[in-house]
């Protein structure tokens, strides 16, 4: 199984939005992520980077 940690603009810790992300959907400018609990959070903005060998997701802010 493959999880990744959910980032909003850069990969450190103070910006942490979800972790072990099981799935990610782009619906109407917004980011949703699932994590393994099924629990979901819908963010604003884009994907500007999916690192899945350092398992990391980077979400710009919505402009």
């Amino acid at each position: 199984m493959c999880l990744s940690t959910a980032y909003r603009g850069s990969a450190e810790d103070n910006n942490l939005l979800l972790s072990n992300v099981q799935r990610i959907e782009c619906r109407s400018g917004q980011v949703i992520l699932t994590d393994i609990m099924e629990r979901q959070l819908a963010v604003e903005g884009r994907i500007v980077e999916a690192d899945l060998i350092n398992n990391r997701v980077i979400i710009a802010a919505g402009d």
